[in-house]
């Protein structure tokens, strides 16, 4: 029996946790076309489909379900043992505090990654609102943290911006005539301001139909038709959500900025800390070898 190719079983596993070859390829700084001819290359020496097109993307197929957690740890104890011979591999505790809206998108694949590679490291992680992550980060209860700048009394290492979108009920109608029913976050959330301001901005009237800090109760209340929200594309559910435009009588959505914040006395370059921030810079595609200015 021959050996796997370390090559092909990265670009599998990329698409699989991107949910396209075009996302992979992105991720590994690749052409699609090259990451096509490896996902080919790899199901013709397996004998079996790996994957197949889907409503939303590439899915897995049930020999691609079976593959992944295989090819996954094939792929951390690789990097495990570069770390190792060159004896950088990290250890020990590290504390990594996050938003809500972080924690259910991609991160939980980097981190996942991330676990499977280093496995003498100990992850602890929080996830809490960004004022909550801030208490705990000048507290030293945490040693890293991605949250809203706005919100986090330190200085952000690396900063970044991603879209929010106008979301509601597929079946939901935007009426003209009617004040636009809200669907908000509760507590100190700089989202609401920036919803609120680009709808006065058209002075489209506007209601407030609920509030709740849960993501979760948010995304419900979406599918339940009880008005419109503004969420990242990560936690949009495609299935039973759609986006707003232009042509809904909705404004420009607004972008929203996070930024990575690290504990006093630790260092991002080096040790458990920046091992981590690779996995994690790699997902969200921010780079880690240099801060990213807000646009």
């Amino acid at each position: 029996m021959r050996d796997l190719e370390i090559g092909l079983l990265r670009a599998f596993v990329a698409t699989a946790e991107c949910g396209s070859a075009s996302a992979a390829a992105s991720r590994l700084a690749r052409t699609q076309a090259a990451v096509s001819m490896q996902l080919r290359r790899l199901e013709d020496d397996l004998g079996v489909k790996l994957l197949k097109r889907g409503a939303r993307g590439m899915d897995l197929t049930e020999a691609g379900h079976v593959l992944l957690p295989y090819a996954q740890k094939i792929l951390g104890l690789s990097v495990s043992a570069r770390r190792a011979l060159s004896d950088q591999a990290p250890h020990g505790p590290v504390r990594f505090g996050m938003t809500e809206d972080i924690a259910i998108g991609s991160l939980p694949k980097a981190l996942q990654r991330f676990a499977a590679s280093c496995p003498d490291v100990t992850l602890n992680l929080t996830v809490a609102e960004s004022a909550t992550l801030s208490k705990k980060l000048s507290l030293g209860l945490i040693d890293v943290a991605i949250g809203d700048p706005a919100e986090i009394s330190a200085v952000p290492v690396h900063t970044w911006r991603l879209p929010l979108k106008w979301v509601a009920a597929r079946g939901f109608v935007v009426r003209d005539r009617e004040p636009l029913p809200l669907i908000t976050f509760d507590g100190t959330c700089t989202w609401d301001r920036k919803m609120t301001g680009a709808l006065n901005e058209i002075t489209r009237p506007w209601r407030t139909v609920l509030t709740s800090a849960s993501l979760s109760s948010i995304q419900s209340a979406i599918e339940a038709g009880l008005g419109v929200a503004v969420l990242l594309d990560v936690s949009i559910r495609h299935d039973t959500m759609k986006v707003l435009s232009g042509a809904d009588g909705m404004p420009p959505a607004p972008f929203v900025e996070f930024g990575l914040f690290v504990g006093e006395g630790k260092e991002l370059s080096s040790g458990v800390i920046g091992t981590l921030w690779e996995f994690v810079s790699d997902e969200l595609q921010v780079s880690p070898d240099r801060p990213v200015p807000a646009l």
